[in-house]
């Protein structure tokens, strides 16, 4: 059965969408429309569950969690030019060299002269810049306020869907879980929400511990650790194990943050 979505009326409460579960994407996009045929970042709702597409970095796998693979790009730098209210450019001085439309997808803090007016925007593309000089940002929406260059700044991270990784790195997010295997380039959809699996850990889905689940530093699942710092939580367990047959699946319902 495939995915169908209708306006549904409640009487005496209003309108809303009916989303009828069913399908899952299960195809690579090539890698020459990989950037082209969406948006990397780009989510959809199927039924009772919702995909974001990225495109891989490296192998990837469905058993384990994809991960952001890239560091904040720009850091703290300088307006190099006087932004009015309304813009929907931004001049500044970037420290690293970047091509053209390298950071769509990406986002932009701003950080005005006087305190507490700090935005963020969307980039939906930039110039080539292959100097330390002014490079110009072409934002998804108009800035809510005038940015002057002296006290204002400036930092700029990339489209984190791009290039997404399966490493051993507790320090990387799972960005979601691949729905099909893939190649360095090719594109994909990562499911985000609803029910999955991932390869758990030997607790994970034993009906004596917990239901919450969390991933682990190679994107598999473990037993959320209430002394452990910085875990990602990737959901719960939807069934635990079958009565007397050891841990099961387990099944569990995805909730990455997306």
């Amino acid at each position: 059965m495939t995915a169908k979505m209708h306006r549904i009326h409640f009487p005496n409460v209003g309108e809303g969408v009916l989303h009828i579960p069913g399908g899952v994407p299960y195809e690579v996009v090539p890698v020459a429309e990989a950037l082209t045929r969406y948006i990397p970042g780009s989510y959809v709702r199927l039924g009772n569950k919702g995909f974001v597409y990225a495109t891989a970095g490296n192998s990837l796998i469905p058993d384990v969690g994809a991960k952001q693979a890239n560091n904040q790009k720009i850091g703290n730098v300088a307006i190099a030019v006087k932004a009015l209210v309304g813009a929907t450019e931004l001049k500044i001085t970037s420290d690293v060299s970047v091509t053209e439309d390298q950071l769509k997808g990406g986002e932009v803090v701003v950080f005005p002269g006087p305190a507490n007016k700090a935005f963020t925007r969307g980039i939906i593309g930039n110039d080539e810049m292959t100097a330390t000089a002014t490079l110009t940002l072409q934002l998804d929406s108009p800035i809510p306020c005038e940015v002057v260059v002296a006290g204002s700044s400036a930092e700029v991270m990339l489209n984190p869907y791009v290039g997404v990784m399966q490493e051993n790195n507790e320090w990387r997010p799972v960005m979601g879980m691949p729905t099909v295997v893939a190649t360095v380039g090719q594109g994909l959809w990562l499911q985000v929400e609803g029910i999955s699996w991932c390869a758990p850990e030997a607790e994970v889905g034993a009906a004596v511990n917990d239901l919450e689940v969390c991933f682990a530093g190679n994107g598999s699942l473990m037993r959320r650790d209430t002394n452990a710092l910085g875990q990602q939580r990737a959901g719960m367990v939807i069934a635990p194990n079958k009565t007397g047959n050891g841990q099961g699946a387990p099944f569990i319902m995805l909730n990455i943050d997306h």
